[in-house]
């Protein structure tokens, strides 16, 4: 799954450390020791899916956040989900 982030402005082009094109995060579940919780997040395209991923590019430390926001009441022990995209 690949957030999208906005491209930042102001920034130097520096060819020996150019980032890449994509200005995604990418959220990877495969690391348990990294990834806590979100490895519990599955996929459902709407309207089965209950979550919806949120994000900005620069957070308070400097680092990019993503989180999810509920799109109704979840019930307890209901499954947590969202659309992964049209690339999954």
């Amino acid at each position: 799954y690949g957030v999208t982030m906005p491209v930042t402005r102001g920034t130097a082009d520096d060819s020996d450390n150019a980032a890449p094109d994509d200005n995604s995060i990418y959220i990877d579940a495969e690391d348990e020791y990294a990834s806590l919780w979100t490895r519990f997040l599955n996929h459902a395209a709407p309207p089965g899916n209950n979550l919806s991923p949120k994000s900005i590019h620069e957070s308070y430390d400097g680092n990019p956040r993503v989180w999810f926001v509920s799109n109704r009441d979840i019930e307890v022990g209901e499954e947590l989900c969202f659309n992964y995209g049209d690339d999954y």
